[in-house]
């Protein structure tokens, strides 16, 4: 009965992902051709065997088809719910609408691996659930999946992550730090001191004020976009500011309206540059972090990602 229902279950997740094929969309009735497909090949005889089936599907996934290939791993879940390697097949499908940006849909996957009796199958569906959170940077979601994460190393690891996506560098050193039972963070045990390090270098990583650079541009025109680093655009600033300013007090005496449309301009651009500027400063910091956050990712020997992202078929039933 529970395999029954954990079918229809895959049935269901399989008609969205194939929905979502874009390859199948100009055939006619695509969903429902492939449902039957599916129906008839579960009932008579498959056309293929499922070791085809699942080459099939990674060789998808290698071509970077990856809605295709989740289509596929759904495919051979669905046909051979009791085969070793159907968790490992929805274990893939998952990684595939992550590959894919489709968290939503991994997460209904992840769901379905974690119906299974097999305790490793339920590790791995709870950490994917709660990292998917992460990589769709919602962290706030990510931090109260944590408490489902079966294995406590990995979830404080996630933690440390989570803190580094906040700025809370602080907070993420001690995660980290706390990281000590090595039958948990052997996985990761080779990350542990590069991001301790890189934590301590987001809490000096450069900053400007706002305010600052308001204040800078309202003083002199363009300062405040050269505090931010952008000396090319302080030097168009001044210049759009200083001319027509410069050419209205040329030109009081002698062309009154002139002079009034020149100190309109030069109004009108002196009050873009301080809001430019204290928008630039926003936008310096933004780019900064993500600057951070993005060596950060490249360069860690384990990424979050890397864990329990591979289920080999030959130990699907441990």
């Amino acid at each position: 009965m529970r395999t029954g229902r954990l079918v229809a279950q895959i049935l269901l997740v399989f008609c969205g992902v194939a929905a979502a094929d874009t390859l199948s969309i100009s055939e006619p009735q695509p969903v429902k051709t492939v449902v039957e497909t599916v129906y008839v090949s579960r009932d008579t005889v498959c056309a293929y065997s499922g070791d085809q089936i699942f080459s099939f599907a990674d060789e998808l996934y290698s071509l970077g088809e990856y809605d295709r290939a989740a289509v596929e791993y759904l495919r051979f879940a669905f046909l051979y719910p009791g085969d070793p390697c159907a968790d490992a097949a929805l274990l893939k499908a998952g990684l595939s609408c992550e590959k894919a940006g489709n968290f939503a849909r991994a997460r209904k996957i992840y769901s379905l691996m974690a119906q299974s009796p097999r305790e490793k199958s339920q590790e791995f569906a709870s950490y994917r659930i709660a990292l998917s959170y992460l990589l769709e940077n919602k962290l706030d979601s990510a931090e109260v999946h944590l408490d489902s994460v079966r294995n406590p190393g990995a979830a404080q690891y996630l933690k440390g992550w989570i803190l580094l996506g906040e700025q809370k560098y602080r907070d993420a050193i001690d995660i980290f730090s706390k990281i000590s039972d090595k039958s948990d963070s052997s996985d990761v045990s080779g990350s542990i001191d590069y991001l301790i390090t890189r934590a301590r270098q987001g809490e000096r990583l450069p900053r400007r004020s706002p305010f600052v650079a308001g204040m800078l541009s309202a003083l002199v025109p363009g300062l405040g976009r050269g505090y931010c680093g952008k000396w090319g655009d302080a030097f168009f600033s001044f210049v759009v500011v200083g001319v027509p300013a410069s050419l209205a007090y040329a030109k009081y005496d002698e062309d009154r309206t002139f002079s009034t449309v020149m100190a309109t301009f030069a109004a009108f651009f002196y009050l873009g540059n301080i809001y430019g500027s204290a928008r630039g400063a926003k936008i310096y910091n933004i780019e900064k972090r993500q600057e951070f956050w993005s060596t950060t990712w490249d360069e860690v020997p384990h990424p979050p990602t890397m864990l329990y992202s591979s289920y080999p078929c030959e130990t699907a039933g441990d």
